[in-house]
């Protein structure tokens, strides 16, 4: 386990997929009207006859939402019961196994604890799936996350349209310049940034690209390594770019890495 935990091309291969891009379709679903009990904190996902609509977190799951259930049902993540996890290391620009890294120091225990507004990282599909089933919610399949991201299929790269940096003003949040050897801040954050530090996209949707990746229930049938979308801040225009949503990238299961976090949905 600890050498597929460890395999940095593992934790890094990205393919894109193309196709997406040819399949999406606007049109409107007959009768697809917006519910008047939205819970706190979601937002209304808007389907057509393909795409039957769901509700899904505004926002990426926080430290603080994630504390409280650990609070609630003592449950202990894997990273935790492994003793360890990845940590990208900016100094031997390099991702490191490091000793006592978990969801409450995603960088380990010799740094800042995790602040209660930023995304939950350090945490494995099965840790995701463990708070979404005490939550009610479920993870979105990689195709639910893409029709939310292209604000239900309007969209084709970016959630808010064809252009990376629209006015010049970041969207969201990434790496600016050569990764991984100067990053030049220009979107405000030199790492991870809390939720809502950019504006939402049209369908009420925060940090949907970039921050951090987000786990999804989609498996790679070849590997069973599961797909994780929307880039992080360690994304870059030379190296990954997953905040172009047609970006794919599969990581194995049990990774807990301080880049990626999840959000949820309730169809």
């Amino acid at each position: 386990m600890n050498q597929v935990r460890l395999s940095f091309w593992s934790l890094l291969k990205i393919v894109v997929v193309g196709a997406f891009a040819g399949a999406m379709v606007s049109c409107e679903a007959e009768g697809a009207q917006r519910p008047t009990d939205i819970p706190e904190g979601m937002v209304w996902i808007k389907g057509t006859e393909e795409h039957p609509s769901f509700l899904m977190d505004a926002t990426e799951v926080t430290t603080a939402a994630f504390a409280a259930f650990v609070e609630e049902t003592g449950y202990v993540s894997e990273a935790e019961e492994f003793g360890w996890s990845g940590v990208f290391n900016k100094d031997s620009l390099a991702w490191l196994p490091i000793d006592s890294a978990n969801w409450r120091y995603p960088l380990g225990p010799d740094s800042l604890a995790a602040r209660p507004e930023h995304p939950v990282t350090q945490v494995s599909l099965r840790d995701a799936k463990a708070y979404a089933e005490w939550a009610g919610k479920s993870l979105p399949t990689e195709e639910e996350w893409m029709w939310a991201a292209s604000q239900s299929g309007r969209f084709t790269d970016f959630p808010w349209g064809k252009e990376m940096v629209p006015d010049g003003k970041y969207p969201g949040n990434w790496w600016q310049g050569p990764f991984p050897y100067e990053d030049n801040v220009l979107d405000g954050f030199p790492g991870i940034a809390p939720v809502k530090s950019y504006p939402p996209a049209e369908n009420g949707l925060y940090d949907i690209s970039g921050n951090v990746w987000e786990w999804t229930a989609t498996t790679k049938a070849q590997t069973k390594e599961s797909v994780i979308k929307g880039g992080s801040f360690l994304c870059s225009t030379s190296y990954c770019t997953g905040f172009n949503f047609r970006q794919n990238q599969y990581t194995p299961a049990d990774s807990g890495l301080n880049h990626l976090g999840f959000r949820l949905i309730i169809r």
